[in-house]
């Protein structure tokens, strides 16, 4: 049949042998970028038959045990602490519209592209500290993912005064957590000034960046007291300390006005 309007060029087998080729290319320009990397946190499948070599699956260890949503359709996700992406991949994947993540590493960017680029994912992802986050630079989200990181920071109030200002809708929240024997109701937390063993079991580091480990009763009233409502936080034998809660006035996630966002 022929064609009106145009002209078009039958894909006979040297155009077929070209278009294999070129993806040839790119899945050895990606096992290359994956196999230059030093040091990989998470472990994702980038193609079949090519997976990031992280010590953490989360996929299997986490993703079953931080409550995200079967479906997040129409919804404006920011990933805290995003190290190289599965969390912000898997809320796009759900049907987020647009997914924000952020993390203060370069390296963890750096990485974070790797994966974007071959999942062919839209998220973005930017150098950036969870102080830094402010609904004049980043707009406000239906969804804050906030995994990982709370154990992490010296002031971790502020780091929730940051998140509630720019969450209109619900936080998802994990964290490592320490029980007090016997006062499971008491908020506590323990301060370690100068880090702690960290890292994978069989072969754990020393984490310098570690500083306050708290028990869940202090992690549901630090989130309580920036203005959180409907707090849920539990102990998970699984992943330490789970939390969801919403934010006191609800509105869509809305984007930031680029005009004046964060400069002028």
């Amino acid at each position: 049949m022929w064609r009106t309007g145009g002209t078009s060029t039958p894909a006979g087998p040297s155009t077929r042998g070209s278009h294999q080729q070129d993806a040839l290319s790119f899945d050895e320009w990606l096992r290359q970028q994956v196999e230059a990397e030093p040091y990989w946190f998470q472990r994702m499948e980038l193609r079949p038959g090519l997976d990031t070599p992280g010590w953490s699956n989360p996929a299997r260890e986490k993703l079953p045990y931080f409550g995200l949503p079967d479906r997040l359709d129409g919804m404006r996700v920011l990933d805290i602490g995003c190290a190289e992406g599965f969390f912000a991949f898997e809320a796009e994947r759900r049907g987020a519209r647009e997914v924000i993540a952020i993390d203060s590493f370069p390296d963890s960017i750096r990485r974070f592209n790797i994966c974007r680029a071959a999942l062919g994912s839209k998220a973005i992802a930017y150098l950036c500290n969870v102080y830094d986050v402010t609904p004049r630079a980043f707009g406000t989200f239906d969804l804050v993912m906030f995994f990982g990181v709370l154990y992490h920071l010296r002031n971790p109030l502020l780091a929730l005064e940051r998140i509630n200002a720019i969450c209109t809708g619900s936080l998802l929240l994990q964290t490592l957590s320490a029980e007090l024997p016997g006062s499971p109701d008491v908020p506590h937390a323990r301060f370690y000034p100068s880090g702690m063993e960290s890292g994978p079991k069989d072969k754990p580091l020393f984490d310098p960046t570690v500083f306050w480990v708290p028990n869940v009763a202090c992690v549901t009233g630090m989130v309580r007291s920036v203005g959180f409502v409907d707090v849920e936080g539990r102990a998970d034998r699984n992943v330490s300390c789970v939390l969801r809660a919403r934010a006191a006035s609800t509105a869509p996630g809305k984007a930031p006005d680029q005009r004046t966002a964060p400069w002028s």
